[in-house]
């Protein structure tokens, strides 16, 4: 009767450590991320907004043992009046440690329209992205290679569909980051 006892633990024990194992493996196993947000383009110090936009997320988001999340890949922005980067440049990207803020960059110039894959490293910051622990809502202060004033600056929130819902969480992100 004590043997089989043992042997019918040993078997649970053993279940649940495959359980366990095959969901651990999953959980830090890099996830494709691709989204596409509504969200809101805006200047800082006038009423209204300048334009709804589109903006697209692509890349590998990966949980840590710490509880935090990293993401690496490109982000794009879908509007009119939302400035661009210069044609000569790379594709913005974006490296999220896990720390509620990152910066918006191309690591690099295209060099005689990038023939034969000539490059040059040059980066071009587009703005400061600030997010939330689930990297689910997200503001950026643009700044394009200047600097950013608080009273006339210009902000991308998504997902957000109007200036209200964009500035309050926009306030709510870099508060929270600036808390830490």
């Amino acid at each position: 009767m004590e043997e089989l006892m043992k042997t019918k633990i040993a078997v649970i024990l053993s279940i649940v450590t495959v359980v366990i194992g095959i969901f651990l493996i999953w959980y830090f196993t890099p996830k494709k991320y691709s989204e596409t947000l509504d969200g809101v383009y805006y200047q800082l110090g006038t009423e209204g907004i300048i334009e709804h936009i589109k903006v697209h997320i692509d890349g590998k988001l990966e949980n840590h043992i710490n509880g935090n999340k990293t993401f690496h890949g490109l982000i794009d922005f879908k509007g009119d009046k939302i400035p661009n980067i210069p044609k000569d440049r790379a594709e913005l990207e974006l490296h999220y440690d896990g720390h509620n803020f990152t910066t918006i960059f191309s690591p690099f110039r295209k060099l005689n329209g990038a023939l034969k894959g000539r490059i040059r490293p040059d980066i071009y910051q587009y703005g400061w992205m600030y997010t939330n622990d689930k990297f689910t809502d997200f503001t950026i202060k643009l700044t394009m290679n200047g600097s950013l004033t608080l009273s006339d600056g210009y902000m991308i929130t998504f997902p957000a569909s109007d200036r209200e819902e964009a500035m309050k969480k926009s306030q709510k992100l870099i508060k929270e980051f600036e808390q830490q």
